[in-house]
């Protein structure tokens, strides 16, 4: 089964390069960005999930502290009151619709990436890239601009993590991305322009969510 699959995507790449005469890189990119379009509203539906699970928790933090301090040696008791609290403020466990977009996500990312690797071992060149099948670090260095850029679009990160934590995230993507083959690492950016694209959409909802919840000036 997991054959047939790779071998209906590696179909629809060449299919692709055919309608983009013959441009392996440029089938990549166009099948990165349709994938991840579609993905999109399940994708984005999520991290706005998540985003309204974190404010609600921030919010609650002082009497997340109270209820700490008030059942320090009775764990069973903190828990129960900690259940009761979020059913209050209806805070949800954050992993349904998480696991789902996994779920989704992870075989066919691994049947994508499977297909690439095979279809540019023999693809020629594409832009200033003289072969797909090698690595290149101005490709690697754009996808770790890529990565930067969603994170710093990220509505759900401080100021401070955003000072102190993003490079991280940032150097590991270029480091990884350096060792791929430019095939791989073209699917990585046109993933990571609509990465940039879905951080930019969150931080406009949560940004007109919040301005909603304001109460009215007098």
């Amino acid at each position: 089964m997991w054959s047939t699959f790779v071998g209906g995507l590696i179909a629809l790449l060449a299919q692709l390069a055919h309608w983009l005469d013959g441009s392996y890189g440029a089938a990549v990119v166009v099948m990165a960005i349709v994938v991840r379009l579609i993905l999109l509203p399940m994708t984005l539906h999520t991290a706005e999930q998540a985003w309204h699970r974190q404010h609600k928790l921030a919010r609650l933090k002082p009497e997340l502290e109270r209820l700490r301090e008030r059942h320090t040696k009775d764990p069973t008791a903190y828990a129960t009151a900690l259940q009761a609290l979020y059913r209050k403020h209806e805070v949800t466990g954050g992993l349904g619709s998480g696991m789902l977009t996994a779920i989704v996500q992870a075989p066919l990312g691994a049947g994508i990436y499977a297909a690439i690797r095979q279809s540019v071992v023999g693809a020629g060149s594409f832009l200033w890239i003289g072969r797909l099948a090698r690595p290149d670090i101005w490709l690697a260095f754009i996808v770790a601009l890529l990565s930067w850029a969603a994170i710093m679009l990220n509505p759900s990160m401080s100021e401070q993590a955003r000072t102190l934590l993003h490079w991280l995230p940032v150097i590991v993507t270029f480091l990884v991305t350096w060792h791929l083959s430019a095939g791989l690492c073209l699917y990585w950016a046109g993933a990571g322009s609509v990465g940039v694209l879905q951080a930019a959409l969150l931080r406009h909802r949560v940004t007109r969510s919040s301005h909603r919840a304001q109460p009215p000036r007098r």
